[in-house]
C-alpha cells in the first residue's frame, strides 16, 4: 500500500492521536501490531523478553530462562504434575527444598525419598541407590536398594558381566539353529 493513499494516513493520523508509536523505533503503526512494519522486516520473528530484554520468538511470552523462574516462583512447576518431574538422565524429581540433599532449586530425587521414607533414616553420605529391574522411574521400595558407592560400582560390573556371557549363550544357539 503507498504511503501516500488516504487509508495509510489515517491509520499514521490514529496513531498519532492515540499515542501508539513502536517501541523499537518510534513510528507510528496500527492499534494491532506490537511493531512496526520496518521492524517487522528487519526481524519478522523476533521480540524482546520484557523480564531481561533477551531477543525471543514473536510466540513466546518470555526467554526460556525467565519462563523457568516465574514457573517456579508461582508454585506451578516447568512440564509434568506439579512437584514432579523428569530430569534430563530420565529420574523423577520432587520439589523439596526443606530436605538436606536438596539441590539449589529444591530438586531431590523420588527415589532417595521413597527409600527414606521405608527405612525411616537419611541416606548415607556417599551411597547409591539402585534400581533393581532397571527402570528409573520404578520407585517402588522393593525395587529400590541402597549400596555403598564401591559396592554398586562392582553391582554394575557383575551385571555388565552377565550380561555378555548371556549375549554370548544366545550367539552359540542362534549357531547351531
Amino acid at each position: 500500500m503507498a504511503q501516500n493513499s488516504p487509508r495509510a494516513s489515517w491509520g499514521i493520523e490514529w496513531a498519532k492521536r492515540n499515542n501508539h508509536f513502536c517501541p523499537k523505533c518510534g513510528n507510528p503503526m496500527s492499534k494491532l501490531s506490537q511493531t512496526c512494519r520496518a521492524c517487522l522486516r528487519i526481524h519478522p520473528y523476533l521480540k524482546n523478553c520484557p523480564d531481561c530484554g533477551k531477543a525471543i520468538c514473536f510466540m513466546a511470552r518470555h526467554c526460556r530462562s525467565c519462563a523457568t523462574k516465574l514457573a517456579w516462583s508461582s508454585g506451578r512447576r516447568p512440564r509434568s504434575t506439579p512437584g514432579r518431574w523428569l530430569n534430563s538422565g530420565g529420574y523423577v524429581m520432587v520439589h523439596k527444598p526443606e530436605h538436606p540433599r536438596a539441590s539449589k532449586v529444591g530438586a531431590v530425587f523420588d527415589h532417595w525419598l521413597v527409600w527414606e521414607q521405608a527405612h525411616n533414616k537419611p541416606l548415607p553420605a556417599g551411597w547409591i541407590i539402585h534400581h533393581l529391574n532397571g527402570i528409573k522411574t520404578d520407585n517402588r521400595p522393593s525395587n529400590l536398594v541402597a549400596l555403598p558407592n564401591k559396592k554398586h560400582y562392582l553391582v554394575l560390573q557383575a551385571k555388565a558381566k552377565r550380561i555378555q556371557e548371556l549375549e554370548g549363550l544366545l550367539n552359540n544357539q542362534h549357531q547351531l539353529l
